[in-house]
């Protein structure tokens, strides 16, 4: 637990930050401090200046009551520069104020009570998340085996399919060095890869069967997996969906009730619940998402830096350019909006640094192009209309 959590801190401090310090709260006013802002500036250098803002204050105060004046959310300067710049910096000032005031208004409400009273309640909701995400992070791995056979789609190995996945482990984990090994899974849909949980290690069959008379690929690709499992990586993850608890239970219940397939933003419900949640939704997808997928990123090329160094990197750089990561389809679900794999292109570049030798591109092009050549959208033959003969009509 302690190497999970000292892999990737910044993760940590972003997800306390994000679920227990009022960042969807400053995102909610800050968006609405923009807009007040940037109405009062346009009108801020014309004669409708000072009407505007009368009715506009009034208007919030019947709306959405602001806890700052309205006169306050744009500075002296942009009344004389006219509608453009006004606007411009109406919107920044407005935004930046009021998101500010989001972030600091309840501490220093405290403060000015007793300067004890934030020290207290930052230290108590730090132990708070951290005792959420220990118990969090015990319980699924606990609870893992379970998870995955019974909602993930996984089964126990055949003695057949065992007798194919012995011999590439146990060549992994002599190559790395490690003292022991997860327990094997399969699962007969998805594409053919091998994913690392905390406990176990779940291969597809479709990566058996693409693996037949390969067993060096089938053996680099499971001790890529084994790299991964052996840094802690999926500990790592559950620690921070532990630590932003509040916000992982929210956003998960959001992005599916909002999936596309399952409602539109059109219809009342859908978009009174898109109203009151979209700032939970965008604290997750535009600050917590790009800081947890660039550590995964990173994570992923010292992955396959690794591989390589064990003598891997041939059979990896193919599996890379045969199946490059595509975007998943469908919900984004809190697990798949944080598995952002780096290009192919660029683990390609890695491997290369580190001392494999370049694949020719065309040939890889040519192996992925599609033949029906329309764009990557298979050409699906229509039934042909039967002509009706002349002799039968009469």
């Amino acid at each position: 637990m302690w190497s999970a959590i000292l892999a990737h801190p910044a993760g940590t401090l972003a997800a306390l930050a994000s679920a227990w310090f009022g960042v969807p709260l400053a995102v909610l006013l800050g968006a609405v401090g923009t807009v007040a802002g940037a109405i009062l500036g346009f009108f801020s250098g014309t004669p409708l200046g000072e009407g505007v803002q009368s009715r506009i204050w009034v208007l919030f105060d019947l709306v959405l009551p602001l806890p700052v004046a309205v006169p306050d959310l744009i500075p002296d300067v942009a009344w004389q520069l006219g509608a453009a710049l006004g606007l411009i910096i109406g919107a920044v000032y407005g935004g930046v104020s009021l998101a500010w005031l989001g972030l600091s208004g309840s501490w220093r409400a405290l403060w000015e009570s007793d300067p004890t009273w934030p020290v207290s309640m930052a230290l108590g909701n730090v132990a708070a998340a951290l005792a959420l995400a220990v118990a969090y992070t015990a319980v699924m791995v606990a609870a893992e085996r379970w998870r995955l056979t019974r909602f993930g789609g996984v089964r126990a190995l055949s003695a057949r399919e065992a007798d194919v996945l012995a011999p590439a482990v146990a060549e992994a984990v002599r190559r790395l060095g490690v003292a022991s090994v997860p327990h094997l899974l399969i699962t007969d849909t998805g594409a053919p890869e091998a994913v690392a949980y905390a406990r176990h290690l779940v291969v597809s069959r479709a990566l058996l069967a693409e693996c037949v008379g390969d067993a060096d690929r089938l053996t680099a690709l499971v001790g890529r997996e084994l790299i991964h499992w052996r840094a802690g990586h999926p500990v790592t993850r559950l620690w921070v969906s532990g630590v932003a608890l509040p916000l992982t239970v929210i956003y998960e219940v959001a992005a599916r009730l909002l999936a596309p397939s399952t409602n539109t933003r059109a219809r009342p419900l859908t978009f009174t619940l898109y109203a009151l949640l979209w700032p939970v939704l965008f604290t997750v997808r535009h600050l917590l998402i790009p800081i947890q997928a660039g550590w995964w990123r990173r994570a992923t090329l010292a992955a396959d830096a690794e591989a390589a160094l064990c003598g891997w990197g041939p059979a990896l750089a193919e599996a890379i350019a045969a199946h490059p990561a595509e975007a998943h389809a469908g919900v984004r679900t809190w697990r798949r909006a944080f598995d952002v794999t780096p290009p192919a292109e660029t683990r390609l570049d890695a491997l290369e640094a580190a001392g494999v030798p370049r694949r020719d591109l065309a040939t890889d092009l040519g192996v992925c192009r599609n033949p029906n050549g329309r764009h990557g959208v298979p050409l699906v033959a229509l039934p042909q209309r039967k002509e009706a003969r002349a002799d039968a009509l009469d």
